[in-house]
């Protein structure tokens, strides 16, 4: 019998993933995407068939294996958590296992006396694209889930200075309450290149004290004539806020540049 290496290791990935991902969803566990590569060491870890070792094909060695997947999936270290998702995950695989081998034995022969022999299998590939097709549909789903979550904290933001104006998107950060201490309004924290074209005089800028984990320090920012923002209700509001410059970008994928304050809604 032929056994190429390559297809072996492709074909345990995405049984392993969607393993995992059974596991995590029936839990409702946060997964991060180091879960692909917990799938990746499950998959490597079917070379040991090949090292004829018997402590690395130990059941305890096996079990070890199965926390550290979930470990790296989860990036959780409790013990609890750790323990309820790898029993869920062993029930996974068996209730996979037994499918497998009920399909296995309506395409061979079978005997009592002679047991099963398996040499016919074409429906694998079958299920391995089901496998393929679940996660794929997670995959999306939790894209356009997570997109949609986001859009719903993104609002349009002009700013007005001096015959000057800019336009962009800023998120609602619900866990910031920075406000300037004078006056008690809100900031809305921009992008530094959005503002190089707005002239502020030194003796019309606040110094916002902030504090952060493990950062403290203090923001410079400026209060315009005229901000207004809109977001899903498609009516503008304006809002008297401190205009703060942030030199870092962000957002990675430029979806907005600015972070509004719970106080500005």
């Amino acid at each position: 019998m032929v056994i190429y290496i390559d297809i072996l290791l492709i074909e345990n990935f995405i049984v392993n993933l969607f393993l995992l991902l059974i596991t995590l969803k029936v839990l409702r566990y946060k997964y991060y995407k180091t879960i692909y590569i917990a799938a990746i060491l499950g998959s490597l870890y079917t070379l040991v068939l090949f090292m004829n070792n018997k402590i690395l094909a130990s059941l305890p060695f096996k079990l070890i294996v199965v926390l550290l997947m979930l470990i790296v999936s989860t990036r959780s270290f409790k013990i609890l958590r750790i323990v309820k998702s790898s029993i869920t995950f062993m029930i996974m695989s068996f209730t996979l296992c037994g499918f497998t081998f009920a399909f296995s034995i309506m395409e061979n022969y079978y005997s009592i006396f002679e047991g099963v022999k398996i040499e016919n299998y074409s429906i694998k590939y079958l299920l391995i694209s089901v496998m393929m097709l679940y996660i794929f549909i997670v995959r999306v789903s939790d894209y356009v889930r997570d997109r949609a979550l986001v859009n719903n904290f993104i609002y349009d933001i002009e700013i007005i200075n001096d015959k000057k104006s800019i336009f962009i998107k800023g998120l609602l950060d619900t866990g910031n309450a920075l406000r300037e201490p004078v006056s008690n309004l809100p900031c809305i924290i921009i992008e530094s290149d959005f503002l190089n074209s707005f002239n502020i005089k030194s003796s019309d800028e606040f110094l916002i004290p902030y504090s952060t984990i493990g950062e403290e320090g203090n923001l410079k920012g400026f209060k315009t004539k005229e901000v207004r923002i809109r977001g899903e209700d498609k009516e503008w509001k304006d809002v008297e806020v401190i205009i703060c410059k942030c030199k870092n970008k962000l957002s990675k994928e430029n979806e907005f540049n600015a972070l509004l304050s719970r106080g500005v809604i």
